[in-house]
C-alpha cells in the first residue's frame, strides 16, 4: 500500500469514530449510522439531507482513493474533494460539540482531523 492509500485507511476508520449527541438524549456513532439509515421509515427524505449526503459522498470518494493504487489526475481530484467534503462535516461536528460543551463530541473529531492534517501535508509535499 502507498503512503496516501494508508492516510485514506486512516481517513475512512477514524471518520466513522466521530460521536454525535443531540436534544432529547439521543446519541450516535457515525457507524452506526448506516443501519439508522437503512431502518428508517422515510429513508429518501433522510438520506438527502445535506450533511448525510456530504457524508455517503466523502466516504465513497475516500474509498476509491482507498482502492485504486495509483489514481490519474481525476482520481486525485476525487480524493481531494472527498476528503475536504468530510473535514468540512467534521468540522460541523466539532463546532456543534464546542458550542454545546460536550468533551466526547470534540475528542471524536480530533483525531479524523489529525489524519485529514497529513493528508493535507502529504498533498502539499507532493504536488506532482
Amino acid at each position: 500500500m502507498t503512503r496516501l492509500q494508508w492516510i485514506n485507511l486512516a481517513l475512512f476508520l477514524t471518520f466513522f469514530l466521530c460521536y454525535l449527541e443531540w436534544g432529547g438524549g439521543n446519541s450516535i456513532f457515525i457507524w452506526k449510522m448506516p443501519y439508522e439509515l437503512v431502518q428508517n421509515e422515510n429513508i429518501w427524505s433522510t438520506i438527502t439531507h445535506p450533511v448525510i449526503l456530504s457524508g455517503l459522498l466523502g466516504v465513497s470518494g475516500l474509498l476509491y482513493g482507498l482502492f485504486v493504487r495509483r489514481p490519474g489526475r481525476m482520481g486525485r481530484w476525487v480524493n481531494i474533494a472527498a476528503v475536504t467534503l468530510l473535514t468540512l462535516v467534521v468540522l460541523f461536528f466539532l463546532l456543534v460539540g464546542i458550542l454545546a460543551k460536550n468533551g466526547w463530541m470534540i475528542a471524536s473529531d480530533v483525531p479524523f482531523l489529525v489524519c485529514s492534517g497529513l493528508f493535507f501535508g502529504w498533498l502539499r509535499r507532493n504536488k506532482g
